[in-house]
């Protein structure tokens, strides 16, 4: 069976706001520009994960 992954999250690089949902934003204060978007998704996914924003499928996308 084929694991499938969902954007649950947007991430906007220029006002660094995560958004997941319809309901939930954040300001993220570290500065996540010096890291590639690789590195950059993948820590912000782990963090929204930790704290049971999104599901174990759940991802976060970038614009």
């Amino acid at each position: 069976m084929a694991n499938y992954e969902y954007v649950q999250g947007i991430f906007d690089c220029a006002s660094s706001i995560l958004t997941i949902g319809s309901n939930k934003a954040f300001k993220i204060a570290e500065d996540l520009s010096v890291m590639d978007s690789d590195e950059r998704l993948t820590k912000l996914t782990t963090w929204a994960r930790q704290r049971s924003l999104i599901t174990a499928n759940g991802v976060i996308a970038e614009i």
